[in-house]
């Protein structure tokens, strides 16, 4: 299940469809993103199709990369959104939410 788009305003703003968009695309749609070209191009190995997805998405967003940290029940991947409590996209136990990668750090951490 993915986030609503006014769950996704919050972090997108008036961009918050074509978040949705970009989260609903297959791989081969967002290798026709310039961002995830500019991506692919940068890369030895094919990237995975969430780090696509979250490069074309931090662009959208305006954010300062995609980050990760690992917890005992696996890797979080996240948004930089320049402050850790500040609302940003997350991709967490497969699933995408919008939250503040402070509070999985906290309570998995």
């Amino acid at each position: 299940m993915l986030p609503s788009i006014k769950t996704l305003s919050a972090v997108f703003g008036d961009n918050a469809k074509r978040a949705r968009e970009i989260l609903e695309m297959n791989r081969a749609q967002l290798e026709e993103l310039p961002a995830c070209q500019n991506r692919i191009r940068e890369c030895y190995h094919a990237p995975d199709t969430y780090d696509l997805r979250m490069t074309a998405l931090d662009g959208l967003a305006d954010t300062y990369g995609l980050e990760a940290f690992e917890t005992p029940q696996g890797v979080c991947h996240y948004l930089n959104a320049g402050d850790t409590y500040s609302p940003t996209l997350i991709l967490y136990k497969k699933r995408y939410r919008v939250g503040c990668w402070g509070d999985i750090a906290e309570k998995h951490c």
